[in-house]
């Protein structure tokens, strides 16, 4: 895939998601509360995305439960879309008020849910935030944007011993004022036919266990007033195992897989935010963890290939893509 394609894709990911661009603007609006109430209340509006990031990066590391022949590959483009579930749409107000200063209190105790970046409402029903009494801020609107799309790029070569290894590389790319992003990430497939003797009797039945990793970073330039190199620098880790079973037929293949997954996602202010707040005001991390289930079907045409499949799970995600396959 031409590099320009690449960056272009990666341009619409980054816009689609709110952190590097209105939720950006968010965090910084929030610094105005002071640099620990700002984390607090930052930390509960991006949460959806912070958590979504971590699960987009653990789909679509596989379209069969089968593993390649000795030097059998695939080169796949695919998209992991993630969704929002309701409860991620808004958040408490006044459950983080003990964890603030004293001074902070609800306009209207009656308002005390906020949408989440994820979220949508109106300014009416937004809740209100007073600082020694006075009238200082109303929570902000979220995008309304409630799914996070995360393309991919891999490849998968089959090895010796029923063993496939996966590899996902972006190296670092600049889009312009979007900022600049890079990925990476490993995985291994390996067949469990050769160990269950009624599986080696039916050509078509496979089963495999795949264990994947995939690290993402990424810059985005943010501005506040009294500072100078000023960034959100934004990085995820993801990791996934899955017990896959599928049945690969010519031309259809269908398959499932079911797994424990673990994600880490770390958004970070850097940079000098003039004397009141400093320099490298806060982190925001997140964390997930949990098992989930996946079922989908590919369908082969010579050697071109389409595939897609849904995931159950906190964070359900449809995933799709095409790709040239070899076996």
């Amino acid at each position: 895939m031409k590099l320009k394609m690449l960056s272009s894709l990666l341009l619409v990911f980054l816009l689609l998601l709110p952190v590097g661009l209105k939720a950006q603007k968010q965090v910084t609006d929030f610094l105005e509360m002071g640099v620990e109430d700002a984390r607090i209340v930052s930390e509960a509006y991006l949460q959806p995305y912070g958590e979504m990031l971590g699960k987009s990066l653990n789909g679509g590391w596989y379209n069969s439960a089968g593993v390649h022949r000795i030097g059998g590959f695939d080169l796949t483009f695919g998209v992991n879309m993630a969704m929002v579930p309701d409860v991620g749409k808004t958040f408490d107000v006044a459950a983080l008020l003990p964890q603030m200063s004293a001074e902070w209190s609800l306009e209207d105790p009656n308002l005390y849910m906020a949408p989440t970046a994820a979220g949508s409402m109106p300014e009416a029903l937004r809740p209100g935030l007073r600082y020694q009494g006075e009238p200082v801020l109303t929570l902000p609107n979220g995008s309304g944007f409630d799914k996070l799309p995360a393309p991919m790029v891999q490849a998968a070569v089959g090895l010796p011993w029923d063993t496939e290894v996966v590899l996902r590389f972006i190296p670092s790319t600049s889009l312009g004022d979007a900022g600049k992003v890079k990925l990476y990430g490993f995985g291994v497939k390996h067949s469990l036919k050769q160990y269950i003797p009624f599986l080696k009797r039916m050509p078509m039945l496979q089963s495999s266990l795949m264990l994947g990793y995939t690290r993402l970073g990424s810059d985005v330039g943010v501005s506040y007033a009294g500072g100078s190199d000023q960034q959100l620098e934004i990085t995820s880790g993801a990791f996934t195992s899955r017990l896959l079973v599928g049945l690969n037929m010519p031309i259809l293949a269908l398959y499932t897989g079911v797994g424990y997954g673990t994600t880490n996602s770390d958004f970070a202010l850097k940079g000098d935010f003039g004397p009141a707040l400093g320099q490298d005001p806060f982190t925001l991390g997140y964390t997930t963890n949990g098992v989930d289930f996946n079922a989908g079907l590919r369908l082969r045409f010579g050697f071109f290939a389409i595939h897609g499949d849904y995931t159950f799970g906190d964070y359900s995600m449809l995933s799709a893509g095409v790709g040239i396959n070899i076996r």
